[in-house]
């Protein structure tokens, strides 16, 4: 299992943004290389975003959080950017916190939080 303050680290400070519909942030892998085989809840504050409503973008290649599942999973490789979009509500401007649920081929379920000011 890895700690929760490493898997922190994957988040690259400064890039939480709103969006056209809803906001959007980078992840980063600095870990191991693997597969994404599931992402959500991603949960700000009281909300929680699931399935279609999030989208994560890897090069040119965007796959919805609904189509995640062991047969049609991403890599993630090491160093490589990940934008992961969120369709909803926009943040306010201020310091928001964020908990980003995953699951991977090899580690399984993973969670993390995130705190930063919308960009």
């Amino acid at each position: 299992m890895i700690p929760s303050f490493l898997l922190a680290k994957l988040y690259v400070k400064g890039s939480l943004k709103n969006n056209d519909s809803g906001f959007e942030f980078e992840l980063k892998n600095i870990i191991d290389s693997t597969m994404l085989t599931g992402i959500g809840p991603i949960t700000v504050g009281k909300k929680e975003y699931e399935g279609a409503s999030i989208n994560m973008t890897v090069g040119d290649k965007t796959v919805s959080g609904s189509e995640l599942s062991r047969q049609t999973a991403i890599p993630v490789r090491m160093g490589i950017p990940i934008k992961v979009s969120v369709m909803g509500d926009q943040l306010p401007s201020g310091m928001q916190k964020i908990t980003v649920a995953a699951t991977t081929s090899d580690i399984g379920r993973i969670k993390f939080d995130i705190s930063d000011t919308v960009a």
